[in-house]
């Protein structure tokens, strides 16, 4: 066979075994002798990532393809392929695509090539089939020109046609676009048309332009393509032909490639919304896990926090000596530490998302003093926490279960940008007054009133946030991370944004991370958030002859404990372990019991089901209901209006029975009225 050209090409059967015959040129640049070439099928030559493209060619979807060969290396040679139907099997033509002299960048776009990438291979193709013409495919957008390609063109053309808005006499394609007609103009520098851009064209070196707009298979306009000329010249009938015919392909690559990128965009989608999904996912499972748990370990709090306080009641009838005082001093150091496991438990479910809802004065040096014993465990040995707080309390009206949130999202993400080297984040809090210029530079968003504020700030010397993340960094479920923790920042905005404050970012690569925090200031406050260690003076003469108590809670420890409290100050308790013992015991005196106290979660009868039974009975008996949980997690599905109160375990002696003696001397056994203990 003669050798037509002196590119490589390959002309083969699609089967293994079959007929093969290149050229020299083919074998040289795979690096693979014809025979061994036979042994596999066609298609087994071509890269994975192009076989499809193949498969469409064989079914009669396409006429050509372009699909890349492997060769004896680990590199490939790309060729054009087309196909004869011969007996049973297929006859393949394939040719070298000859490599255009194009920037580097264009050889970086990947094989599913976007529009703009395609348009840019148009154009190439057409300089190269027009020596000396320069090519422009423009698109339009909303009545204005969007930048397609223009390889030869400078960019100081190309960007100040971007965005220009078409017309009817917007130079070459800007009327071919609106009007939908081929416009032909021959001398730039004196066709009205060109007007606009005369100086432009003059220094880009062209003086004729011959535009053709292309259209989706619906008519619809879709941009044009022209063919410039350093010369003032009209274009040769089978020029005009040519730009039909490019002009026709041009249209269709640019709806199927709009086509593939809004399939490709609704699968991003499709894949964001999973993911967010996913992480939602994550967090209720977090969330259900740290209620468990938490439960679990108030109740064995309020186990110990019972039994301490009670031998330290009872310790008061032992004359004081040197021993009694040591004795008291440990038993109040065990009643600090239980109160301080009672605020870690709460800072768990804060954690997950799970605490208590309830604005209040809260102190924000106390509330960053205590967070140090949660994010420890986040942080690496090398990595140091400091504080630098205001000297005099600063109070906020707010929510102290969400606004540690916040703060400890903000330490464990510094925590991750300072990852495994040495480093150091710092919390700091201050009072400072701003006026609303200021504000509006922290906050472009937000439209806060001049005034003083709670400024809070956490900083580390991590691997900082770059530009285009910054943008971002607050999106829902957004993450630079490989698997998320905490609430994410945009949850962190949105409580923030709840307490009337506002949140910012400072941030440079390889440098560091500042987060500023800003919360309306109460002003006129003192600290009045003291752990209460329990005081029996004001209890000793509270006594409750006669007052009947039916007790339940299927811990047998905790049981015990209360129960005998209750005895020391004077209640007849009467004891159930779970919420159906609790029923069957009313029910054979349902008149008889002064106040219901019950374990929310308990085996049989939960406290829920147990209270809803026992108000049928006597909807007149006060409830009151202990959980491990905090109310959020029962309140939804519980009918509260049979309630009086409830209490959230650890609960300690002092507390329980201020609760009880407030709900038996204001008992109404006509009105209930709902109170929460504080």
């Amino acid at each position: 066979m003669a050798e037509f050209t002196d590119q490589p090409f390959l002309i083969r059967t699609t089967k293994a075994g079959g007929f093969v015959r290149s050229n020299a040129s083919f074998s040289d640049k795979v690096g693979i002798a014809p025979e061994e070439l036979a042994k596999k099928s066609f298609i087994d030559w071509i890269a994975p990532e192009d076989q499809f493209l193949f498969n469409d060619l064989l079914e009669g979807k396409i006429e050509s393809c372009t699909v890349r060969h492997l060769t004896k290396g680990e590199d490939t040679l790309e060729l054009n392929v087309r196909i004869s139907k011969k007996h049973d099997d297929c006859i393949v033509l394939a040719r070298f695509i000859k490599k255009h002299n194009r920037p580097k960048y264009f050889d970086d776009f990947s094989r599913e090539a976007n529009v703009k990438s395609t348009l840019h291979e148009i154009a190439h193709i057409v300089e190269e089939q027009n020596p000396g013409y320069k090519c422009s495919i423009l698109l339009v957008e909303d009545g204005h020109f969007v930048k397609g390609a223009g390889p030869s063109l400078p960019d100081a053309y190309n960007n100040a046609i971007d965005g220009f808005a078409i017309g009817p006499t917007v130079g070459s394609c800007g009327t071919a676009i609106y009007w939908n007609v081929p416009v032909i103009v021959c001398d730039i520098q004196n066709d009205p048309l060109w007007v606009p851009f005369a100086e432009l064209a003059k220094q880009a070196g062209v003086n004729s332009c011959w535009s053709h707009p292309f259209t989706s298979k619906s008519g619809n306009v879709l941009g044009a393509l022209a063919l410039y000329s350093p010369k003032s010249q009209t274009p040769t009938f089978e020029q005009l032909g040519q730009l039909k015919a490019i002009t026709a392909m041009t249209g269709l690559a640019v709806e199927r490639g709009r086509a593939e990128e809004a399939l490709q965009k609704k699968h991003n989608e499709a894949l964001e919304l999973e993911d967010q999904l996913r992480q939602a996912a994550k967090m209720e499972a977090l969330g259900v896990l740290a209620g468990g748990v938490a439960h679990d370990f108030n109740n064995v709090l309020a186990t110990i926090l019972g039994n301490v306080e009670l031998s330290l009641i009872m310790l008061d009838k032992i004359p004081d000596n040197a021993e009694k005082l040591k004795i008291e001093l440990r038993l109040k150091n065990v009643i600090t530490a239980s109160h301080r496991a009672g605020a870690f438990s709460n800072q768990m479910l804060s954690y997950a998302g799970r605490g208590a809802v309830a604005t209040k004065k809260t102190e924000i040096g106390k509330l960053i003093s205590e967070l140090d014993s949660l994010v420890l465990a986040a942080l690496s040995k090398k990595t140091t926490l400091d504080f630098e707080l205001e000297e005099k309390p600063i109070f906020v009206n707010g929510d102290e279960n969400q606004l540690l949130q916040v703060i400890m999202n903000l330490v464990t993400n510094a925590a991750q940008a300072v990852k495994n080297k040495e480093g150091r984040i710092v919390v700091s809090s201050k009072i400072e007054d701003f006026n609303t210029d200021t504000l509006k530079k922290l906050s472009p968003e937000d439209d806060l009133p001049a005034g003083t504020y709670a400024c809070l700030t956490v900083s580390d010397n991590g691997t900082g946030i770059s530009e285009s993340i910054k943008d971002r960094i607050f999106d829902p479920f957004y993450t630079t991370k490989v698997t998320g923790r905490g609430l994410g920042l945009s949850a962190v905005k949105g409580i923030i944004k709840m307490h009337g404050g506002l949140i910012s970012l400072e941030s440079e690569l390889n440098k560091g991370t500042t987060f500023t925090v800003l919360l309306p200031i109460l002003e006129n406050e003192s600290n009045s958030n003291v752990i209460n260690i329990v005081d029996t003076s004001d209890l000793q003469n509270k006594t409750n002859i006669n007052k009947r108590i039916l007790l339940a809670d299927d811990e047998e420890d905790l049981l015990l404990v209360l129960s005998d409290s209750l005895d020391y100050y004077g209640y007849e308790v009467v004891s159930a372990m779970d919420g159906q013992e609790a029923v069957d015991l009313f029910k054979k005196s349902p008149d008889s019991f002064d106040c219901i106290l019950m374990d929310l979660s308990m085996p049989r009868l939960s406290g829920q089901e147990a209270a809803i039974e026992i108000n049928k009975l006597n909807p007149n008996v006060p409830i009151v209901i202990m959980s491990g949980y905090n109310e959020n997690e029962f309140s939804e599905n519980f009918d509260l209006s049979i309630l009086t109160k409830s209490l959230q375990k650890p609960i300690g002696i002092k507390e329980l029975i201020e609760a009880l003696d407030s709900t038996l001397s204001n008992r109404d056994p006509v009105k209930k009225l709902l109170k929460k203990a504080s």
